[in-house]
């Protein structure tokens, strides 16, 4: 507002100072003469620095006068009336609403951005304060009035930037704009925003997005979040790799390929890396063929990652009949001289690693369905004998058990020294609605005690992707013509909540007249 004052610093100073002797006599302060501003001193302008406004304020209540042409000091007298009745406004309000209004309104910004065309006006004391590089940009040697330039950031992630500076809040929203602000204050070097960044990505991991998290390149990783992120793709390597095939970058697998621990064996490995190649060739418009993705594996020396000498004879063999196999000739004739224990030379194409990877266990969680009130039990006879339960989740889990109820006993059960024992066998399937595809298929059989509860494994664990629709079937075959048994239900509850994981099922019976629950739980893995 004084174009003519010489060192900023010292009119700070001096305001701070009209401030402190405006708040002393606060009766009078309008006609008080202020004190001389004090000598400068670093320390003096640090600490006034926040209060810069409300000093400038009470500077002019008090009739400072600061070394101004008579006619700034006009201009400075009307100024003085409208920031009066400003501040009145905001008088009672905190100091994050104050620099909040100036950062929506852009009152006294002096430094524009253009970001990919976009413009952003801001102020450099408020930014120098915040950032070392901002700083250095605006007060110093190669300071510059021009608007500046940002290539490598886009709109969106460089207001949540000034959003954190001018508020200290910063609300991220996925994965992928966590990874943008922590590139955005590593450039600026804001280590709270990075340590925030890190630590909603810690918080957020799952099988959902893990394969995102290690697609970033070395550069933008944290080790710690590396390293729990590696571990949890591991554990669910089987799942993932199947899955995710196409999106799977060479940054992830190399991080991947050198882990010691993951729950797939090496010879499912093997073929799945040389399976990726096609799709890296692909996506890179590369001609597929077996020069180049020969090529792709020595380039990212994925040879010397897995581990061919933990490999059985048939295990080779399978490899090597595979229409994507990339081992030459030679190759495969070497690895089967050394696992025979003819030769003990390796070749330096191949891993030096004759340690198998170990696998990791799951945790795994019971969901258990709460009863809500009773219900008629369920008859299944040759007209009633398919009972389903609708399920969904707002996070991709692993099943591997379903819980179901055992037949009610026979009433002559109770009236005889019958056995307590039966022979159960249900058909069950897992079915996935979008695609209509059975990804489990299971039959039991087992003698079970009546008036209990059935835990049935799957053979392998099912993964049930988050917001998917998945259908558990219960077939009973039927036995003869006049076949009759029931199981004693209960309504449950329709939603289950545990870490963040959310289930809701539905509960589908072929009887009209029964809306009980023949699901009540399952065994699933985060």
């Amino acid at each position: 507002m004084c174009e003519h004052i010489s060192n900023h610093r010292i009119a700070w100073c001096a305001l701070a100072a009209a401030t402190e002797g405006a708040a002393a006599t606060e009766g009078a302060a309008a006609a008080a003469v202020p004190p001389s501003p004090p000598h400068h001193s670093p320390a003096a302008s640090e600490r006034t620095t926040p209060l810069c406004l409300i000093s400038f304020h009470y500077a002019l209540k008090s009739g400072f006068k600061i070394g101004c042409s008579t006619q700034s000091s006009s201009r400075l007298a009307l100024d003085a009336k409208q920031m009066g009745y400003k501040m009145g406004e905001l008088r009672n309000n905190s100091l994050y609403d104050r620099v909040n209004k100036l950062l929506v309104s852009y009152e006294w910004s002096d430094c524009t951005f253009s970001v990919c065309g976009k413009k952003f006006k801001a102020h450099k004391l408020i930014l120098g304060i915040s950032s070392p590089v901002f700083e250095a940009m605006f007060y110093g040697p190669l300071s510059s009035n021009s608007d500046i330039v940002i290539t490598d950031i886009e709109p969106n992630i460089f207001q949540q930037l000034l959003n954190y500076i001018y508020t200290d809040k910063v609300d991220i929203t996925s994965i992928e704009e966590a990874f943008e602000l922590l590139y955005v204050s590593r450039k600026y070097l804001l280590e709270h925003l990075s340590e925030v960044c890190i630590e909603y990505v810690q918080s957020n991991v799952s099988i959902d997005n893990v394969i995102t998290i290690l697609n970033y390149p070395d550069y933008m990783q944290d080790k710690q979040l590396l390293s729990s992120s590696i571990q949890l793709f591991c554990k669910y390597a089987k799942f993932l790799l199947q899955e995710n095939k196409k999106v799977i970058s060479s940054f992830c697998l190399q991080k991947i390929l050198t882990s010691n621990d993951m729950n797939i064996s090496e010879k499912d490995l093997i073929k799945f890396v040389f399976d990726w190649t096609v799709n890296y060739c692909e996506a890179n418009n590369i001609s597929v063929n077996f020069k180049n993705r020969r090529e792709v594996l020595v380039q990212n020396d994925f040879l010397k990652l897995l581990r061919f000498f933990t490999l059985s004879i048939s295990d080779i063999d399978e490899i090597i009949l595979d229409d994507k196999n990339l081992l030459l000739p030679h190759e495969s004739e070497n690895i089967k001289q050394v696992l025979n224990k003819q030769v003990l030379k390796i070749p330096d194409s191949l891993s030096l690693i004759t340690v198998p990877r170990q696998s990791l266990e799951m945790q795994w969680h019971i969901c258990h369905r709460s009863p809500v009130r009773s219900a008629t039990p369920i008859i299944i006879d040759s007209n009633n004998n398919f009972i389903q339960c609708r399920l969904t989740t707002n996070k991709s889990i692993i099943i591997n058990n379903v819980n179901i109820p055992s037949q009610m006993a026979p009433v002559l059960n109770y009236c005889h020294y019958t056995p307590k024992m039966y022979y159960e066998h249900i058909l069950i399937s897992l079915q996935c609605e979008s695609d209509n595809s059975i990804i489990a298929h299971y039959n039991f059989k087992d003698k079970v005690e009546y008036d209990s509860s059935i835990n049935i494994q799957f053979k392998w664990p099912c993964l049930i992707k988050k917001d998917n629709w998945y259908k558990i079937c219960f077939h009973w075959p039927k036995h003869d013509r006049y076949y009759s048994f029931s199981y004693g239900i209960q309504c449950r509850d329709t939603l289950f909540t545990s870490n963040r994981i959310h289930l809701k099922f539905e509960d589908l019976c072929s009887a009209a007249d029964n809306d009980g629950s023949f699901l009540r739980g399952l065994t699933f893995c985060l």
